[in-house]
């Protein structure tokens, strides 16, 4: 029987299309959205901030355009009540 090989890189922790995270970024995307649900203010870490950023920029141009007008559209309506 042969003997399995170790993979030289992290295994996936979290696979969206075409988009995976390590074990270490999928901990860090639940941190944050821990820190953004259950407190009033926090800072980022720079992974945090690498985290976001590519998350952001897998979607593409028009899914962010379409996400923050959204957004925006939402903040406005929350502050109106």
């Amino acid at each position: 029987m042969a003997k399995a090989k170790k993979s030289p890189t992290p295994k996936p922790a979290l696979r969206h299309g075409r988009l995976v995270l390590t074990a270490e970024q999928a901990e860090t995307l639940i941190e944050i959205a821990t820190l953004v649900h259950y407190s009033d203010g926090f800072t980022y870490t720079k992974p945090m901030m690498a985290l976001n950023r590519r998350l952001a920029n897998v979607a593409g141009p028009n899914y962010r355009r379409a996400c923050l007008a959204e957004a925006a559209a939402r903040e406005r309506a929350y502050v109106v009540r």
